[in-house]
């Protein structure tokens, strides 16, 4: 795919980082992964940053708006007024709608016809609380009720207002960014830890904790009032679907006070005897092996989870996700699994459609990539813009037509470095007439946008990124962790796994080394790679995932090469031996 070659990277160690992991008690090794995914300025809060124990969460109070919304909450459930749950269709939106429902189903005894499930169409919807879906909700939902969203909202005043107007209380809970102008006033809260006026400290949590967040401050606040018993369960039970969204939304693992602590306490949940149907379900049907891990979450159940909303209507994953029934459970998990097959091929297609148009761009000097599909699937286009990024390093808009109207919509990525919704910010400052909606983050991002103002977007993105890209060198790359300075072994990787779970801007370790091919086998549908390679002073077993995934394999046997690798450990008929997973190769030279 990719028009440059792929250059392995040394991460820079912070040196203050490094000093205080060693003095923490971490091993040498440890020390320098640590060291090589912080900054001297995170010395300070060292100890809370590598902090796995629940007791270290950051508690609701600091959120803004939580009382007035848990006061909201409370008065709605004694009222016994309808609650309208509204979620985004990813996998932390439908993890977010979960944790509301099973919080107020089995934990504030709220009736289950009493409440009400909304998630908005990718296709027919968009995202956040749109127009087509504030229609929906007045044409049918009983009114008067309380609303509460979840992953979305803080950009949809008028929206809001709308459904205000007719009855509605609405509390918004979110992640994303907020506009320049403030949270939505028609909102009676807006609990959103990135707000300006926000005191909670972590920013990075996804949307599905804050929802979380707030059923604590809930519960806590029908306590007080008597409404339920201080030995009232705690909600601890509900952070394997947490662990399920914080894990899938891809959101900072590195800098963030809470996410380890609630993706590891998730997974002990996901591993017990006593798990959710859902949990063995997707086990089952995803042929896993071994514990579920961070990279299972990331790479199976997420995608997996995602499916449905990027092709379908999202509700169908909430219902796998809430499912007390295993038969049922694996039944639903194979109606997901076929999706996930289906966004797959659509993605191959989209995919081979764009790569000539980014590579031109590339071949141009381009600094940002911005690509549109007429025939493009604006429920794969995110998935399509982080390979763009990945073959090409650089930070990718990939639109297609939206459909219903005749606008266009993309989904972003980005390198880091490049902060995506201060990009959008600054861009739609500069042809606000263009943008119909926008939002994001620091990692990813979304944009509507009049089919003529595409040439303009294109030109500003790209300017855009090469202004602030300076220290930035374009092309693919794979960030690495140095040489070993040991063999390889079991043990290195059992001591690794301390620092587990990995996930973005927490990276599992990579190595590099040169190697000697001895020998080499497709495996698989053909497009990985089973290698065993000769490195210093021992050989080891090495397998390469979608190395010939354009039908050419790109290394030979006897061939000398650069290889990034992982530790891994590869269970075989009760055996586990150290296997080196590789992340790319290149002939020496």
């Amino acid at each position: 795919m990719a028009v440059e070659a792929v250059r392995i990277v040394d991460r820079p160690v912070a040196p203050a980082i490094l000093r205080a992991a060693l003095e923490l008690g971490y091993t040498p090794l440890q020390a320098r992964i640590i060291a090589g995914r912080l900054s001297d300025a995170d010395v300070a809060n060292l100890p809370a940053l590598l902090n796995l124990q629940l007791s270290g969460l950051t508690p609701p109070d600091l959120l803004p708006d939580i009382d007035i919304a848990s006061e909201c909450i409370v008065s709605a459930i004694k009222q016994g007024l309808p609650i309208l749950l509204i979620s985004d269709f990813d996998c932390d939106g439908a993890s977010a709608h979960a944790v509301l429902k099973f919080a107020f189903r089995d934990y504030f005894g709220v009736p289950e016809q009493q409440i009400h499930s909304y998630i908005g169409h990718r296709l027919r919807d968009g995202y956040g609380v749109t127009e087509t879906l504030t229609d929906r909700i007045l044409a049918e939902a009983p009114s008067p009720a309380l609303i509460i969203t979840a992953d979305q909202g803080s950009t949809d005043h008028e929206r809001i207002a709308r459904l205000r107007d007719r009855g509605f209380m609405v509390i918004v809970t979110d992640h994303h960014g907020v506009p320049v102008c403030g949270p939505p006033s028609a909102a009676v809260a807006c609990v959103n830890p990135v707000r300006e006026d926000s005191a909670f400290p972590d920013p990075y949590i996804a949307g599905v904790h804050v929802a979380w967040l707030l059923c604590c401050a809930v519960r806590q606040r029908l306590i007080q009032n008597g409404d339920l018993p201080a030995s009232a369960p705690k909600l601890g039970g509900l952070l394997d679907l947490v662990a399920l969204g914080t894990m899938a939304d891809c959101v900072d693992l590195a800098r963030s006070t809470n996410n380890k602590a609630i993706i590891a306490r998730g997974l002990a949940i996901m591993n017990a005897p006593d798990a959710r149907p859902v949990w063995r379900a997707l086990y089952q049907v995803s042929r896993c092996s071994g514990p579920v891990t961070a990279a299972t979450l990331g790479f199976t159940f997420g995608p997996i989870i995602n499916s449905r909303g990027r092709l379908d209507c999202a509700l169908g994953a909430v219902d796998l996700l809430m499912c007390d029934d295993e038969e049922e459970a694996i039944r639903l998990a194979d109606i997901l699994v076929a999706h996930n097959g289906e966004r797959k091929r659509v993605q191959s297609q989209m995919l081979r459609r764009i790569l000539p148009l980014a590579e031109q761009q590339v071949a141009a000097g381009c600094a940002a990539i911005t690509v549109f599909d007429p025939e493009g699937h604006p429920g794969v286009q995110g998935i399509c813009a982080a390979r763009l990024v990945e073959a090409y390093g650089r930070p990718a808009a990939y639109f297609s037509p939206k459909q219903g109207s005749d606008h266009i919509t993309a989904s972003l990525r980005t390198v880091p470095g490049f902060h995506i919704r201060n990009a959008l910010a600054e861009i739609a400052e500069s042809y606000p007439d263009d943008f119909i909606a926008w939002g994001g983050h620091a990692g990813a991002g979304g944009v509507t946008l009049k089919q003529a103002g595409l040439e303009r977007f294109t030109a500003a993105f790209n300017a855009t990124a090469t202004r602030v890209l300076t220290a930035w060198t374009p092309g693919p790359r794979v960030l690495s962790d140095g040489e070993l300075d040991q063999i390889p072994s079991l043990e290195l990787f059992n001591e690794l796994t301390v620092l587990e779970p990995f996930g973005r801007q927490w990276e599992t370790p990579v190595f590099r080394a040169e190697g000697r091919i001895l020998t080499l086998r497709p495996v698989g549908d053909g497009t990985h790679l089973k290698m065993l390679l000769d490195i210093g002073p021992g050989r080891f077993d090495a397998i390469w995932f979608g190395a010939a995934r354009d039908g050419v394999c790109p290394v030979a046997m006897g061939q000398i090469i650069q290889i990034a690798f992982e530790l891994d450990a590869n269970t075989f008929r009760d055996e586990t031996r150290l296997q080196l997973r590789v992340r790319h190769a290149a002939v020496s030279g």
